[in-house]
């Protein structure tokens, strides 16, 4: 799992029929995202708050695998999904085999081969190659190609996750690389082709990049599916929530993801229609537990039972993210729903700060040893959902006699690796949004010691726990084991989930093939085309049939 702020096709679509127009070839797609990249060579992506690099790598490069609408997983650049059924995944779960599509193609005509991966396996476990991370790929202990379109892999010991995350976006957001473009350079930081990659495999292809400004990418005539029916997307470069909406209000923006407040502003415009997407993305409030009183499980309890979780989700949040009681989404099947965070409860929240030695004095806020109960809650000022949250947390445990500051921090200063103030500790209470992969695997967020577990929070027995989670080979027991770690969680709080993020996006009724992804909202570009509108359809229906999944899922399957 891994921070994020906003961001990966089933999901209502573009409320339009396929039938009803044929595409205008030769449109315009225009979205935007939050921020310039930090790298358009997938192998720097940054897994930065926004998702931006991302969004904009898989317009370009396609993953062994994807999430549609529904959070299912979809083969993409695979011909099938590793399975024990399938032989794709042995006995001991160390030897996993990958069959690559017969179709797919480089831009320039070259075909998509192992020899590819093989090269970007290299790149990625190379010391001399900044990488984000190496999770999961340090694993493997030897790879081969038995053939152009076959990739076994032999791991140290077992990981669950890799069927599902290796060269695919999510935690470690690898794909695969030309080789033949590459494999001559040898610095791969410096090569231009991380500012302008002139060859993918993917839907489009980059033409030029005005940093601060936009982004314009072509359709790749060479796409493995067929020829996008839009000829080129414009995508702007927007890092103000609000900029977007007046973008959106004023027609010079296709589509784009929107905050739920921002929903009524909407609601009166001609030609707009609105989908929501459930994602892997997760809202909470994290308490830095190396910092007293945080450090003491009693006063974490109380300030969760301080928080009205539901009146968060109505009032902030509109009723769009439903409340959420763990980290997994409600899709996963590693999600249980019988566990539950401490309920909204604050007389309760006043006996355990009383009996913890909290007092009240005359002022109202409460004291020990002549000590004020006073915290530090940062939220970044890119999301507006998340700073009315701070607003109203503060007000609610200002009336259980806590005195919050709210401290707004952009978030590149508040996720930088090592200066951050994330990093540094530098805060009692943030906000934060975490986006998980396509495996639930958690232990980078519960983990001691764990790259992003900014509560500092350690617990022996979680530990243990997600080391069988992710070297167990059976999702039954997987799934007992993450129900678990959610109890363990529940009972310690080192952080209060909100709610799950259930994506809102507007955009225009003449635009069809709309259809976000659990994981990424572009996750299928490729059916992106201009139509007649259809008739409105009310949020939250599935109208249209899963077209990319019985297309990408068709070729090699048994």
């Amino acid at each position: 799992m891994r921070l994020a702020a906003a961001s990966a096709a089933l999901i209502l679509g573009a409320g339009c029929r396929p039938t009803l127009a044929p595409p205008q070839r030769g449109s315009t797609v225009r979205f935007a995202i939050a921020a310039d990249p930090t790298a358009l060579n997938p192998l720097f992506i940054h897994p930065d708050a926004d998702a931006v690099d991302e969004q904009l790598a898989a317009l370009q490069f396609e993953p062994f695998v994807a999430l549609d609408g529904r959070g299912r997983v979809v083969p993409v650049l695979l011909r099938e999904v590793p399975t024990r059924a399938n032989g794709g995944i042995s006995r001991d779960g160390r030897t996993i085999i990958f069959h690559l599509r017969w179709s797919a193609v480089w831009s320039d005509g070259v075909p998509v081969t192992a020899r590819d991966v093989l090269f970007t396996l290299r790149a990625i476990l190379d010391p001399r190659n900044p990488v984000a991370v190496r999770d999961g790929y340090d694993l493997i202990e030897r790879a081969s190609a038995p053939d152009p379109h076959t990739i076994v892999l032999r791991l140290r010991h077992a990981w669950a996750p890799a069927p599902v995350t290796l060269f695919s976006y999510g935690i470690a957001p690898y794909v695969v690389l030309p080789a033949h473009v590459l494999a001559g350079e040898r610095d791969l930081a410096r090569a231009s082709f991380d500012r302008h990659p002139t060859v993918g495999d993917g839907p489009f292809i980059l033409q030029s990049w005005r940093r601060g400004d936009r982004l314009v990418y072509a359709a790749n005539r060479r796409f493995w599916l067929g020829t996008p029916a839009v000829a080129r997307l414009d995508v702007r470069i927007v890092p103000a929530p609000q900029t977007n909406l007046v973008l959106l209000q004023s027609d010079a923006l296709d589509w784009n993801l929107i905050a739920p407040s921002q929903r009524p502003a909407l609601a009166g415009i001609s030609g707009l229609r609105f989908v929501r997407v459930p994602t892997t993305t997760v809202a909470a409030i994290a308490m830095n537990t190396a910092r007293p009183p945080l450090d003491d499980p009693r006063i974490r309890r109380a300030l969760a039972m301080s928080i009205d979780r539901a009146l968060i989700a109505r009032a902030v949040a509109f009723g769009v993210y439903p409340v959420a009681e763990a980290i997994q989404p409600r899709f996963s099947w590693a999600y249980d729903p019988r566990v539950r965070e401490p309920r909204y409860d604050p007389a309760r929240a006043d006996r355990l700060l009383d009996a913890a030695g909290w007092r009240r004095g005359l002022d109202g806020i409460r004291r020990k040893n002549g000590r004020p109960l006073r915290l530090t809650y940062v939220a970044f000022p890119e999301s507006s959902t998340g700073m009315h949250v701070a607003d109203v947390v503060q007000q609610e445990l200002r009336a259980r006699g806590i005195a919050v500051t709210i401290k707004p921090v952009r978030l590149p200063l508040l996720l930088l690796p090592r200066e951050g103030v994330l990093a540094r500790g530098a805060f009692d209470l943030a906000y934060l949004v975490w986006s998980g992969g396509i495996d639930p695997d958690d232990s980078a967020l519960l983990s001691c010691n764990a790259p992003q577990n900014v509560m500092r929070w350690c617990n022996a027995q979680v530990d243990a726990l997600e080391r069988r989670a992710v070297t167990g080979v059976d999702p039954e027991r997987r799934a007992r084991t993450y129900a678990e770690i959610e109890r363990i969680v529940a009972r310690e709080v080192p952080l209060i989930v909100l709610f799950d993020a259930e994506y809102l996006y507007a955009y225009r009724a003449s635009l069809c093939g709309v259809a976000p992804g659990a994981l990424l909202p572009d996750w299928n570009a490729w059916q992106w085309r201009r139509c007649r509108p259809a008739p409105a359809i009310s949020e939250g229906t599935r109208p249209l049939s899963n077209r990319r999944r019985s297309s990408r899922a068709s070729e090699g399957t048994t």
